[in-house]
């Protein structure tokens, strides 16, 4: 019987009435008939109850809440030409509602306005101000619009110049603006400057213009209002005698001292039918007026006001005269890459930022366009900020445009101000907006084509803009929110919550409190994410990832998640963010997800592919952290598994496709011996391009020296940093099959298309490498291929990580010499036969040989260092052990590593880059007449003589000399490394050859003892022969490359 229940609401649900259209049912009786209701008049207040099929043919009154139950529908009339739905709670509990269909989309406009402060009082709803949707169904079907789409060509900031054309006279003509606010220019009936006023506070200046017959006085707020100790009010009668002759009101009447508000008012004295004034509107963080023109018999006069709402920038006012007819247009025609005929006049855009900094988004109002073809639309200017439209050294830069505007409308009443326990200790305005929340038992809500803004509540957790809540499993429900704009919202846009199989396509999200397209616990699954575009991501304040810096436009608590073509557009923190947790957090712990521990970190991402990110503040994309059951997070070791249920199952190969950003790889692992590896294979990367951005202008350096730079700077770390294109980390990182363009050191800061993390502590691979890598310039001429500093360049950090990270070239093309290793130039590291590169940078140094990494493990971050034998006392390497104790090894010379504090009990280390020859010689200090036990004993054999060690091959044998105090190994592999190896040992695990390290060794001691250094004795004349070797000669040395 449940089964045949859940299928008749399922038909329902798709044929109201058993009609083509839900509005042509046969049973629906009309909302504006007494007849239709049991208290035989229609609702005018209260709350209602829809227990049969009703049709919405006119708007409602301000109704409490609205509750369909079994049996109850309410279908919106596509015939009338607005209907208003308006309530507290709209709550479906068993019935549906309709606002057109899949097939029959609602043309008209409708409305649903969700009213209602917050109710703080005991016993007080728990949803409030919503649409609640425990049983039924929600059918949202608007007017097609394509919801999205890019520039095609470059539109560039209006300039001064623009907006100024040919007048008879301009204030740009006198000293400009002294002071902000109130500023009076007085000009005759033809144009010409008559008296600059300067700045007004009070009526006393108004007054004096009062008899002025003819003339014109213009009156425009630069930065802020300023009264002083003048009353708004007495100062606004004195002026609307002036321009109104006391026959209307003006806004100054409603002002208060220091407000920023673009205000402009343009007076004809004597004559208040030719007068006129504009309060700025508020987008993109400005107050703006836009231009106000009046014709005054044959001149114009214009005037415009534009206030920034924090900081500085506040542009000054415009004010000029023309000849009538002559005034210039500021109408901009934009050219998209679609098809765009489906927006109208009067629809709202925004253009996303093409610069770093994400706050350069702007809206526009699209003006009436008859000449406009279907990719083009007009808006009015200025524009602000140049928004780039082109495809650019390969990448496509073309900035992305939405469509913020839709027939259909969910949006929340909003007050004034913020009120209440509403936060309003960080929001001066409301935050407590409308929510769409679906419950379990829903059984369809799909949403297409519609708006919703002022919605989400960032003081209540749960309350977002759309919301599905813990709805377990809906494949076989319908469901999908597609096409829609969300915007200006205040807790999110889309929250997925302990729900399955949702798709969220094609939507355009903007202006938001915290984590936009949010999946919320870790619990979800097999949602999908497709074609969607975000962007004016702020900080919230609900979880501690809502910061400034982590918030995310796209939120992926869990990688069984499909993420395809969308757009992260610009956020205070990061683009996409796809972390994981332990176990499912929140509500979803409560309920059985089908997860065990630990399975989303070792779960694939299920697809992600064609996604984009830029002008975001930290990341655009970051793959990683643990997901805690208190919302903060920590980094996590993130290895992928076929069978993500069980952790000893084959590892699984992650492959993140056709991904428009710019990548650090952070290994979990990177001294784990098994394989595992990192790459970057067919990508572009470029740095500076055309698309400058908006300048940075005068930057003074450290020297104090100043300089004007061009073009924009990223936010996210001080502009004397270098410009790394890819910049090695950790690992095993390979870039493969990559392109380079854009990367040339300036009087700024120095840059590379290659180069290693600036500051890094952590063990990294050896074999790290580059290949079939090509640069789009000559370097050095016309940039640089590889850049690395040292502790004496900005930024650049003299950590462990830092001194012994090892780039490998594998086939020359970075730096002409196949197989070669690029390595800080440290003595340990450096012999004859390595060459130094300053135009790369102070940190590089180029080898010919091959490097190996030895890890101390097991004793921990006991303080050590390394002699390399023949160097011997004269230089020696100390490990600072912040987080790990590993020295990068030249093969071509031999090491002792010295203890300089207590030699432990029992200590290991792991061998990492050997494979069949190429062998590390290497002795490790245990001191003087120990009895050394080495680990394990079914590998190595000890030996009496050295030679027998020097001459191993099979990596079995180790040899102690109990008077120096010194055991020797000669660590090898009896495999190749091939070209497509990419583990840090080879091996027989695949075709490609790779392989575990199993050049791993535990000495064990009778106790620990302070007999760590054995310098004095290895090196001593006696000994020299055996320990102390000759310098390698220079034969074969390396000269710097030179690139044609």
């Amino acid at each position: 019987m449940l089964m045949w229940t859940a299928l008749l609401l399922a038909v329902l649900a798709t044929d109201p009435g058993g009609a083509e259209c839900p509005h042509e049912a046969s049973d629906l009786q009309p909302w504006s008939v007494a007849s239709s209701w049991d208290a035989g008049a229609v609702p005018a207040s209260g709350d209602v109850t829809i227990d049969r099929p009703l049709l919405l043919d006119v708007s409602t009154a301000a109704l409490g809440t609205v509750t369909i139950v079994d049996g109850g529908r309410l279908v919106f009339d596509p015939s009338a030409d607005e209907l208003l739905l308006s309530a507290s709670l709209i709550e479906l509990d068993g019935g549906e509602l309709w606002i057109g269909s899949e097939e029959c989309p609602f043309e008209s406009r409708a409305e649903v306005l969700l009213t209602g402060q917050r109710d703080e009082a005991e016993g007080a709803a728990a949803v409030q101000k919503a649409v609640l949707v425990r049983r039924g169904a929600l059918e949202v079907h608007g007017k097609p619009k394509r919801s999205w789409t890019k520039l095609a060509a470059t539109v560039p900031k209006s300039t001064r110049e623009d907006l100024l054309g040919n007048p008879i006279y301009s204030v740009q003509d006198e000293e400009g603006f002294r002071g902000n606010g109130f500023h009076m220019y007085e000009l005759d009936s033809d144009g010409n400057p008559v008296q600059n006023w300067g700045r007004v506070t009070g009526p006393r200046k108004f007054s004096r213009v009062l008899d002025h017959t003819g003339n014109v006085v213009v009156v425009a707020v630069s930065l802020m209002t300023r009264f002083g100790r003048h009353d708004p009010v007495a100062t606004a009668e004195v002026f609307e005698s002036l321009c109104y002759g006391g026959e209307r009101q003006s806004a100054i009447r409603g002002m208060v001292d220091r407000q920023r508000l673009a205000f402009v008012a343009i007076c004809h004295v004597g004559s208040p039918e030719n007068s006129a004034e504009m309060v700025g509107t508020v987008n993109n963080g400005r107050s703006h007026t836009g231009r106000v023109v009046q014709t005054i018999g044959d001149v114009e006069f214009a005037a415009m006001s534009t206030v920034v709402l924090s900081g500085p920038g506040s542009p000054p006012p415009e004010i000029a005269s023309y000849v009538a007819g002559t005034t210039p247009s500021m109408d901009v025609i934009l050219t998209m890459t679609a098809d765009v005929s489906s927006w109208e006049t009067g629809d709202r855009i925004v253009i996303a930022s093409t610069d770093f900094n994400r706050d350069q988004e702007e809206e526009f109002d699209l003006l009436d366009c008859p000449s406009c073809d279907a990719t083009q639309v007009k808006v009015m200017g200025p524009i602000w900020y140049t928004h780039w439209g082109e495809i650019t050294d390969g990448v496509d830069m073309r900035g992305e445009v939405g469509d913020l505007t839709r027939n259909v409308q969910f949006h929340g009443q909003m007050e004034d101000a913020c009120y209440g326990s509403n936060l309003c200790d960080s929001f001066d305005y409301d935050t407590f907006g409308g929510q769409i929340k679906m419950l379990v038992g829903f059984n369809s809500a799909r949403i297409e084509n519609a708006e919703f803004y002022h919605m989400g509540q960032q003081s209540v957790i749960g309350s977002y803009p759309i919301h599905f809540h813990m709805c377990l499993d809906t494949s076989q429900k319908d469901v999908y929110i597609r096409g829609n704009a969300i915007h200006n919202t205040f807790s999110r846009c889309l929250t997925i919550h302990g729900t399955h199989n949702v798709t969220a396509e094609n939507n355009v999200a903007f202006d938001h409190l915290g984590h936009c397209f949010f999946l919320e616990d870790g619990g979800e699954q097999d949602n999908r994410l497709i074609g969607n575009l975000g962007m004016g991501t702020k900080a919230g304040t609900l979880l501690p990832t809502d910061a400034l810096n982590k918030v995310s436009t796209f939120w992926v608590t869990n990688p069984d998640n499909e993420v395809i073509n969308n757009v992260a557009a610009g956020s205070e923190g990061m683009g996409i963010w796809i972390l994981m947790p332990d176990l499912p957090t929140g509500p979803s712990a409560n309920v059985d997800m089908g997860l065990v521990e630990k399975q989303a970190s070792r779960t694939l991402v299920k697809a992600f592919q064609g996604n984009v990110a830029h002008s975001n503040r930290r990341f655009g994309f970051r793959l990683d952290d643990v997901l805690l059951p208190d919302g903060t997070v920590q980094p996590v070791s993130y290895f992928p598994r076929v069978d993500p249920t069980d952790p000893r199952s084959d590892m699984a190969f992650l492959h993140l496709d056709d991904f428009g950003i710019g990548l650090i790889f952070a290994s979990a692992g990177p001294a784990n011996p098994n394989e595992h590896n990192e790459m970057l294979s067919g990508a572009r990367i470029v740095g500076d391009t055309a698309n400058k951005g908006e300048p940075a202008g005068a930057v003074r350096l450290p020297s104090g020296q100043v300089i004007q730079v061009d073009r924009s700077l990223p936010r996210s770390r001080p502009a004397q940093h270098a410009q790394i294109g890819v910049a090695f980390y950790r690992g095993p990182v390979h870039v493969v099959d990559t392109s380079f363009a854009g990367f040339q050191t300036n009087a700024l800061r120095p840059a590379g298309a290659i180069g290693k993390k600036l500051s890094n502590p952590y063990f990294s691979s050896p074999i790290a490498s580059v290949r079939n890598a090509t640069f789009d310039f000559t370097d050095p001429a016309g940039g640089s291929r590889f850049y690395d500093g040292d502790g004496t360049v900005p930024g650049y950090k003299e950590r462990d990580g830092n001194r012994h990270n090892v780039v490998l070239d594998w086939d020359g093309s970075l730096t002409t010499y196949p197989r070669a290793s690029l390595v800080r130039p440290i003595p340990l590291l450096m012999n004859a036969r390595c060459v130094l590169l300053p135009n790369w940078g102070p940190g590089v140094g180029l080898c010919p040989d091959r490097f190996n990494r030895v890890q101390l493990s097991i004793a921990g971050n006991i303080p050590t260092f390394m002699t390399r034998n023949d160097l011997q006392t004269a230089e020696m390497e100390t490990a600072l052990a912040e987080r790990q104790v590993s020295y990068s090894l030249n093969s071509a010379e031999s090491y002792i590593m010295h203890f300089n504090t207590t030699v432990p009990a029992r200590f290991g280390f792991n061998m990492f880059g050997v494979q069949q020859g190429l062998a590390q010689l290497v002795g490790v200090c245990v001191g003087a007449n120990q009895e050394p036990d080495v680990k394990p004993r079914m590998q190595y054999t000890f030996v009496n003589d050295i030679q027998e060690v020097l001459t191993d091959e099979s990596n079995s044998k180790y040899f102690y000399d109990p008077a120096i105090g010194v055991v020797v190994f000669r660590f090898t592999s009896q495999t190749p490394r091939t070209d497509t190896t990419t583990s840090h040992c080879p091996g027989d695990l695949d075709e490609d050859g790779n392989g575990i390290c199993t050049t791993r060794v535990v000495i064990e001691l009778p106790a620990e003892h302070e007999d760590g250094d054995c310098r004095s004795r290895a090196y001593a004349d006696k000994a020299s022969a055996v320990y102390a070797t000759e310098p390698v000669s220079a034969e074969g040395a390396l000269a710097v490359p030179v690139f044609a």
